[in-house]
């Protein structure tokens, strides 16, 4: 369905549903400073280190939040 809606308003690029749940931890993760572990119950993931996986988050990004907190 999302392909079509996408299709119907000649959107480009290749969205579907996958598209709409990355999408939704970004948001999450990004807007309202949800954790990975929240995010990693919400997708059913193993653990955090898949979801960040998942999200795109690489190790150097999480080091520099760190460095920022100190």
């Amino acid at each position: 369905m999302v392909k079509k809606w996408a299709h119907a308003i000649n959107l480009k690029g290749n969205y579907g549903a996958h598209t709409l749940r990355k999408t939704f931890g970004y948001i999450q993760r990004v807007e309202f400073a949800v954790g990975f572990e929240v995010l990693s119950k919400r997708y059913n993931h193993a653990s955090p280190a898949v979801t960040m996986r998942y999200l795109g988050i690489t190790d150097k990004e999480v080091n520099r939040v760190l460095l920022n907190e100190i």
